[in-house]
């Protein structure tokens, strides 16, 4: 039993947002090529514009196929399960949008004072069918307790980030610069996946922060992005200025 959508509705909106995990699932279109799940996690770095948008901070990893994949088709599912209550599992299907570090998009939603160590790019997907189950399949999803996030995958790309800056316009070959060009820049199906992996310039410097700070970091550069348009755009014709604030929002919030 469950339902299909064209929107996320509210009362899953707000279940979404206690999720601690969730799942990516892409696959390019060839007819032999790989189809790929990755699981997600770290708190804070999913996150829900409205009922039919949301976007998430793609941190550094083994690989790149979800970027690959999204590049080449934007064909894109997220997957939410129940551990805990009642059973679910929430399907957001989409079409997917790459935006890497230091592109407009970007700096938009993650300034260097809040992007965490890692952070490759911003995934945005535009929602156009949810699928809820609540009985049958998620019937064989067993029970879970969740105990804490993982700090290695934070702490291992602080240190290879860290390695960059030292090296400066040179970029060690231990650092994230070398793991990007060497890891993640094409996908096993040889697709091209991360642009930056060919660039020279080290991350920006990020600091280390708890959960609680991530999340306050994350409403004050929202606030700070605001304020700075806002200045920009007082120097200019006040018609002008409604012009790039609708063109703003429309643009990264619609």
């Amino acid at each position: 039993m469950g339902e299909t959508l064209t929107e996320i509705p509210e009362y899953l909106i707000e279940w979404i947002k206690k999720q601690h995990v969730f799942w990516v699932a892409s696959a390019p279109l060839s007819a032999d090529g790989h189809v790929n799940v990755s699981p997600k996690g770290i708190e804070g770095t999913f996150h829900i514009v409205n009922s039919r948008r949301v976007w998430y901070e793609d941190l550094s990893g083994s690989g790149a196929e979800t970027i690959a994949h999204i590049r080449e088709n934007g064909r894109v599912t997220v997957l939410f399960n129940a551990f805990d209550g009642p059973p679910r599992i929430v399907r957001l299907y989409g079409k997917g949008t790459i935006h890497e570090i230091g592109s407009q998009e970007y700096e938009f939603l993650l300034p260097s004072s809040i992007r965490q160590p890692g952070s490759r790019a911003v995934i945005i997907i535009d929602v156009f069918k949810v699928g809820t189950v609540y009985q049958t399949c998620g019937w064989a999803v067993p029970f879970y307790a969740f105990e804490s996030h993982r700090s290695q995958l934070i702490d291992w790309a602080a240190k290879k980030e860290r390695a960059d800056r030292i090296c400066g316009s040179n970029p060690s070959e231990k650092g994230m610069m070398a793991w990007w060009r060497t890891r993640n820049a094409e996908s096993l199906d040889g697709l091209p996946a991360l642009a930056l992996a060919q660039t020279s310039s080290p991350p920006p410097k990020v600091l280390l922060r708890s959960p609680t700070q991530t999340q306050t970091g994350l409403l004050s550069g929202y606030v700070l992005a605001f304020m700075l348009g806002v200045a920009v755009a007082s120097l200019a014709p006040i018609h002008a200025a409604k012009n790039l604030l609708l063109w703003n929002i429309s643009s990264f919030l619609r």
